[in-house]
């Protein structure tokens, strides 16, 4: 399948830069949604999809919350579950066709066999399907709920090559560790991340970006949902594990343009000094 991916601007990617960079731009130009979405109402929230990238012909990319389609619900999830060949993904693909931008986004998708995913859409700025990602982490009660991915991968949109993440997955070191050997551009992470573990992801999604040199852009959402309170926190962060951005913790949507990845110093490639013989001792887990 080939993909028109992100819509080159002109302010931020000339011809000379892809000379120099090997046809890959310097910078992402993302809107970031830092919203809470309306419980159980598919519809009314692809209709705010639609109505941010209508407001945006400058962005290449919106990134929207974990489940920001469906809302972070537990209980009675037949009804809200969302397939990709459905008619809420199909929705989605017309508003980044018509907008010429770019989605990642979370919604509960309905699987094979019955199965409920808490899953990542990627449709690139053609209206292409350009990635589906599972979440492979399930925190606490989630593992009772939803079924876990099983595959890790970078996702190709255009020039732009993405390593996803949602949520938990951030916290786990060999998440971003395994997608980092697939050189993505940008990590970006997902998240419905609640009350009391606003420093969890500020550390990790930091030391994300640092441990693969590589920089990650965070969105999460904010309000009350399911009996959480969900605690934003939406960053930028710049391969040096350097915060570059952030939305605090209220309500907001932003324009960021975010620093692509570059080869560090081989000195600081910390990919180039991996000595896996030495990692597994024999009381670690199996």
């Amino acid at each position: 399948m080939a993909f028109a991916g992100f819509r080159p601007r002109d302010t931020a990617w000339t011809a000379d830069d892809q000379a120099m960079t090997g046809g890959r731009p310097d910078l992402l130009r993302a809107l970031m949604v830092q919203e809470s979405p309306v419980p159980r109402d598919v519809d009314a929230n692809v209709e705010r999809v639609g109505a941010l990238l209508g407001e945006r012909s400058d962005v290449d990319v919106a990134i929207f919350p974990e489940l920001f389609l469906t809302g972070y619900q537990l209980h009675h999830l037949g009804p809200l579950a969302v397939g990709l060949d459905g008619t809420a993904v199909s929705a989605i693909r017309r508003i980044c066709a018509d907008s010429e931008t770019a989605f990642v986004g979370g919604y509960l998708e309905r699987g094979e066999h019955g199965a409920l995913y808490n899953s990542m859409l990627i449709v690139d700025a053609a209206g292409s399907i350009a990635g589906n990602y599972r979440k492979t982490h399930l925190f606490g009660v989630e593992s009772s709920v939803f079924d876990a991915g099983d595959r890790l991968a970078c996702v190709e949109v255009g020039a732009v090559r993405i390593g996803p993440m949602v949520c938990f997955d951030l916290e786990i070191a060999e998440v971003a560790r395994t997608l980092a050997f697939g050189r993505p551009d940008v990590f970006v992470g997902i998240a419905a991340n609640m009350a009391p573990f606003h420093d969890d992801h500020l550390i990790a999604s930091c030391a994300r970006a640092l441990d693969n040199r590589t920089p990650l852009v965070y969105v999460n959402r904010v309000g009350s949902e399911a009996g959480f309170d969900f605690v934003g926190g939406s960053r930028v962060v710049g391969p040096g594990g350097q915060i570059v951005a952030d939305l605090g913790c209220g309500p907001g949507v932003a324009v960021v343009d975010v620093p692509l990845r570059r080869d560090p110093p081989s000195d600081v490639d910390y990919l180039k000094h991996l000595r896996p013989e030495l990692y597994r001792g024999q009381d670690s887990p199996r």
